[in-house]
């Protein structure tokens, strides 16, 4: 009974201090608000919109979402978590992933995250090269992807082509497709397209008190309706909010840094020192059997990245 009336109590602490902070909406670039919308069982409707979106060539009719995790083929081998993993209904591969904070190597991760696609085609049934299916790996970014030459579009995508000739393409089996949220500059009155509508929810969403008459009715509906913070179950509150203070708290850590003269570099470098360390403590506590809460309440991380552990 103590532990019920504790949890209570807590998640009311949470409620008053979600409505301090005026939080409406969730942020659908948080991981947990991204996978919340787009990547749960009975959302494959709101995922089919965002993916259109991003690929509307293709002319995607229907997505089925498969698992997150991917093994590597050794015991001791790394594995994946996607944040989204589906198929489409002509058999093509979707990994999404969503990435806040900077990631120098993303490009890298991302040929790393297709390896695993390829593989796994391989062993289902896959008895032929040219039988492997078609794949795209993509990352909508809240930040300028660094080390590729800048450019204004909003989306761009990358293949395997010929160095000298870029019109001749070795493969056209995998494809990599970056989305940079912050070359998204459109406001209310600019909004045409659904794309326009979709990205300017990515990047104002969470900040929103109520959603412009320009959105209304144009088919987002939905994606609003589940995005209301007061409309997630208690539990799903907890995950996110604590979520939003972790990141909040890894901003302001950030700011601290450079006030007293820190570059970028050292300041996220102590970040990660500090996140390395909690991992490390997370997983001793999941080695000897700790339940996840538990493990959430002693070092401040997400489900998500205990789980990636």
């Amino acid at each position: 009974m103590k532990k019920n009336n504790y949890s209570e109590n807590e998640h009311d602490a949470i409620l008053r201090e979600a409505e301090r902070l005026g939080i409406k909406f969730i942020d659908l670039k948080s991981d947990f608000g991204f996978k919340y919308v787009f990547g749960m069982k009975g959302r494959e409707k709101e995922l089919l919109k965002l993916i259109n979106c991003i690929l509307p060539e293709k002319h995607i009719v229907r997505v089925e979402l498969g698992p997150q995790e991917q093994v590597g083929d050794r015991p001791d081998a790394r594995k994946v978590i996607y944040d989204i993993h589906c198929t489409t209904e002509t058999g093509t591969l979707v990994d999404i992933e969503i990435q806040r904070g900077e990631h120098g190597d993303f490009g890298k991760r991302m040929v790393f995250y297709s390896s695993f696609a390829i593989r796994n085609s391989l062993s289902v049934g896959v008895k032929y090269y040219d039988e492997i299916p078609e794949i795209y790996v993509i990352g909508i970014l809240d930040f300028i992807m660094p080390g590729v030459k800048l450019n204004p579009e909003l989306i761009n995508h990358y293949s395997l082509r010929n160095d000298r000739e870029g019109m001749i393409t070795l493969t056209d089996t995998v494809h990599y497709v970056t989305l940079e949220l912050p070359k998204f500059t459109k406001h209310e009155a600019e909004l045409n397209a659904d794309a326009d509508i979709m990205w300017y929810l990515f990047r104002n969403l969470d900040k929103l008190q109520e959603i412009p008459k320009e959105i209304l009715n144009k088919g987002f509906d939905n994606i609003i309706k589940v995005s209301k913070f007061a409309g997630m179950k208690p539990e799903e509150q907890d995950r996110y909010f604590r979520e939003v203070m972790y990141e909040m708290d890894e901003r302001d850590r950030l700011r601290t840094a450079h006030r007293r003269g820190v570059s970028e570099g050292e300041a996220r470098g102590e970040a990660r020192g500090i996140v390395k360390g909690k991992e490390d403590v997370a997983r001793e506590m999941k080695a000897i059997g700790l339940p996840a809460d538990v493990i959430i309440k002693c070092t401040g991380l997400t489900e998500d990245q205990i789980a990636a552990l």
